[in-house]
Order: C-alpha cells, then structure tokens, then sequence
C-alpha cells in the first residue's frame, strides 16, 4: 500500500517548491539521505545482496549531483559516462531523478510546471517532470550537459531546453538508425569529439590508460550480467519493479564504475546460490510503474511469480574490444536493440525471453513513448507466435495522476492466473 508519511512529504515538496526551490531541493536531499540510510541499515529481508547493492549505488548517484552539482555533468540515460568516471564526475540523470521524484510522490507540481511553461500533456512524464522541476529551480545548474538522439523525440527538446535554461554548454551525440560499420565510425568520431568537449569544460585531459580501464570494466559487467539471466534462468530470485528499475539505471549511467561491477559480481554469487526456480516467470519489456500498488501487489518478492529479466537493463548489453574504448561506447548504442526498427526490440526480448525460460511477457506501454506505443500489437504477435503470452498494459512509469490502477490490477491478476494454469 501506499506510504502516507512518503505521501505527506510529497506535499510537502509541492507546497514549498514555488516559492522556495532551494529549500524543496533539502527536502528531496533529506528524504533521499534517510532511504540511503535505511537501505544500508535494514534494507528488508527479502533483499538480496546485489539488489543491495544496486539500490545503495544509485542512490548515491541521484544524492551527489544535488548536493555537489558543480562535479556533476546532466546526461540522457543512453549517454556512454566513463569519460565522465575518469574524471570523477558524477553522471546526472534526467529520467533518474525523475523516477526518484515520483518515489517522494513529489512530481505533480513540476508536472504542472512544465506543462504551464508550454511542454504538452502529451510529452513524456519522465522529461517533463525533470523539465518542471528544473525550471521551478529545484534541480541544480550542471557543469554541461551530454545527451545523444537515442532512443526517444524526446531528448532533442528536453536536452536543448535545459542548456539554454541554465546557460550551460551541451554536446549532443546523432546516432544514426543504420546500424553497419559506417555508423560505428560515424558515433567513434563523435565521441572522440566528446572527450574534446568534457576537456575543455573541466580543464582535466582524459587518461586513455584510464579510460580503456573504464571501458573494460564496463564490459565485465556485462558479461557478468549476461552470465547471470542464464544462471538464474533455473533459480528462485526474488525481487521487486523499484530494483529492475535501479539496475537498469545502473547499466546505463554507471557502467566502467567499480561498484557496478562489484555488483555484477554479487549478482552472480546470488544466482549461484539460489534455490530451484518456481513459480510463473515474467519478462518485463520497456520501463515499469514502479509505484503502482496492484502490480507491487502482484510481482514484488513473490514466490509464486516473478519478473525475472527487463528491458531496460539487457537492451545494451554488448560485446567490444576495450582496446578501442571510443569504437567500444559506440557500437553499445549502434547495436542497442532500442536503436532502429521495433522488430530489433522484439528480437532481442525473444532471445532474452528463451535465455531466462520466461513464462509470458509483459509489454509495458508508458504514456509519451511513440516507439513502445507504436510496436505495441506488433510485439504482442511475435512474442505470441514464439510461444509467449503477452500483456500489453497501457500506464504512466512516473505520473501518479495517470490513474487506471485498478484496471492495471485486475489485468495482472488475470494474466498471471493464466500464466499458472499453463
């Protein structure tokens, strides 16, 4: 159920947000230095090691470029970050802190914010809450911004908007639809051009010793990670939407970092130890409404059924030599599966689908995404037709207002009843 203190609090944030931004961004800081706290103290019984793990790293992610934004560079969530690792700069993520937004119930005011500003009701909840909160004076100027065209129309206004907002320099990396040697080379230079950039505006030159380091630790990471949805493919593993959402966060903002490894590391040594799986095993496709009381109800650290892989984490993983770190961060958004046509995500979900012996599929159309919205009974075809049932729930990963939840729950309790009886 809901939380009525968090709820409280969320107001809270909302009433003084207008007319004292600083003192909303203490409170935000506050709240998130408790749950800190709290995750490292007495993180729950049924949380494992490396979910732990991840939930405490992303944390300190979120926490570090509100309180220190001038070590902190705003970034899209496709960004390659270890240039920014190298050099001890913390990755700040625009549809990171929005999510933890919408965890302190506290989105609905720069909702309203950006949509006063002139940004439609029809964009993206994630970008417009950040943009809303923002422009309210809450989130704090970065040193630059980095963004790339992948995977959402969104980045190109959010990103532009928020350098002149701040009046900061941005770089934006094109990633062509293509995906051949033509468009790795194409991306490599641009990064090249990247680390240009980062130089000049911190005055520090980038190690290349150090960086190919970052590069190749990203890439144990994901071949840990690869490793780990096989092992856990015939083991119990129970967890939760918030810590599919952390990890997936964490593989993206934070790879080339020690600790992301180290939770790599941890994953591994929980899937080995494990007992046998049971129960229905659901593959989870695009971001989730973590917040949604049915479907927490319905999935989060249940024996009888669990999500057991998601989108958002396994869409980048990727093989590359990090001798080449430049060519290596490139060909990771070439061959993203959320580059290109839908079918390469729907390729890529079948494959993971058969790696972790998913049950059914869950396709997860978050409000403002054309590409998810667009696939949607295209997917449900092909993961049907390769054996897997599939629901398509329609919702708002961040915007509590969205509404539907019962609708949401009914539908999840129906389609995991099926999914038993099979």
């Amino acid at each position: 159920m809901s939380n009525p203190l968090i709820e409280k609090y969320g107001r809270w944030v909302d009433a003084v947000s207008g007319n004292n931004p600083k003192q909303a961004r203490k409170l935000l800081l506050a709240a998130y230095h408790a749950k800190n706290l709290q995750l490292k103290a007495a993180p729950g019984k049924y949380m494992n090691k490396a979910a732990k793990c991840a939930a405490i790293l992303t944390m300190d992610a979120m926490i570090t470029p509100l309180a220190h934004p001038e070590r902190s560079a705003m970034v899209s969530l496709f960004t390659p970050c270890e240039m920014l690792h190298v050099l001890g700069i913390t990755p700040y993520s625009a549809e990171g802190f929005s999510c933890y937004i919408s965890g302190t119930m506290a989105e609905g005011c720069f909702l309203q914010k950006a949509e006063e500003e002139g940004i439609p009701e029809t964009f993206c909840s994630y970008h417009k809450i950040f943009i809303g909160a923002a422009e309210s004076g809450v989130m704090p100027k970065p040193r630059f911004i980095l963004n790339t065209t992948l995977a959402c129309d969104a980045n190109m206004l959010t990103f532009k908007r928020m350098a002149e907002f701040y009046g900061v320099p941005q770089f934006v990396v094109d990633v062509p639809y293509e995906k051949d040697e033509a468009a790795v080379k194409y991306v490599t230079d641009q990064l090249r051009d990247m680390a240009k950039f980062i130089e000049k505006h911190t005055g520090r030159n980038i190690d290349e010793n150090r960086l190919r380091s970052a590069v190749a630790r990203g890439q144990r990471t994901m071949d840990n990670y690869e490793r780990y949805m096989t092992m856990s493919a015939d083991k119990l593993i129970l967890g939760d939407l918030t810590g599919e959402l952390y990890v997936g966060f964490g593989m993206h903002i934070l790879l080339g970092t020690e600790r992301m490894e180290e939770y790599s590391v941890k994953a591994l040594e929980v899937a080995k130890n494990a007992p046998p799986a049971k129960g229905a095993r659901i593959l989870w496709m695009h971001t989730n409404p973590f917040w949604i009381d049915p479907l927490r109800g319905a999935l989060n650290f249940r024996e009888d059924v669990q999500v057991v892989s998601s989108e958002m984490i396994f869409e980048g993983l990727t093989k590359h030599d990090p001798e080449k770190p430049y060519e290596s961060m490139a060909r990771r958004l070439i061959y993203s599966s959320f580059n290109g046509p839908v079918s390469d995500r729907i390729e890529r979900g079948i494959h993971v689908a058969k790696q972790v012996k998913a049950d059914g599929v869950v396709y997860f159309c978050h409000w403002g995404c054309k590409h998810t919205l667009g696939g949607a009974q295209l997917a449900k075809k092909k993961f049907e037709e390769a054996g897997y049932p599939t629901l398509i729930l329609d919702g708002d990963g961040a915007d509590h207002s969205h509404g539907g939840e019962g609708q949401m729950g009914t539908r999840i309790d129906a389609f995991i009843e099926m999914l038993e009886k099979k």
